[in-house]
């Protein structure tokens, strides 16, 4: 595995996609993500709350989750876009992980995709999708990994 901390003050904005929960290849590419010092935030949806916020979907449930399969500090961040956004994502200690709230609670993540991506970019230095672009892809997900650039070197572990 890398030592290097060549991401060291950087955040990336990793997409999740939660329809098969999280697995162990997700939380690992997480993990190297911190070592080489990046803020990680991830950014994922759940369910269909139609756009309107709904606390039985939001994604603060998924936190003790995500904290127990990474065995990172998880902080989750009560919007995925906007002042509160910015706000949490800049708060998180290193070595740690923000989750940001479901972005399914906005209605342009679908409406307004690349106005979304655009909202959504300015929490990271980088865009990265575990597995690569998932086909079909989110219209915003497509649309940010145009305006974000991902981490460039290899992040599975080297044999």
């Amino acid at each position: 595995m890398t030592d290097q901390r060549d991401l060291e003050g950087r955040t990336v904005l990793v997409r999740s996609d939660l329809s098969q929960g999280w697995t162990e290849d997700f939380a690992a590419h997480l993990r190297t993500l911190v070592r080489r010092g990046a803020r990680v935030a991830v950014v994922a949806g759940h369910d269909n709350p139609a756009g309107d916020v709904n606390p039985v979907m939001s994604l603060r449930h998924q936190a003790p989750t995500l904290e127990a399969i990474t065995g990172l500090p998880v902080h989750f961040v009560s919007d995925c876009v906007g002042p509160l956004a910015e706000a949490g994502v800049a708060a998180v200690p290193a070595g740690s992980i923000a989750l940001l709230e479901n972005v399914r609670f906005h209605p342009e993540y679908q409406r307004h995709s690349r106005t979304f991506a655009m909202r959504l970019s300015v929490l990271g230095d980088f865009f990265s999708i575990p597995g690569g672009m998932p086909e079909p892809a989110a219209v915003w997900v497509q649309e940010l990994a145009k305006l974000l650039p991902e981490p460039t070197t290899d992040l599975a572990p080297s044999a």
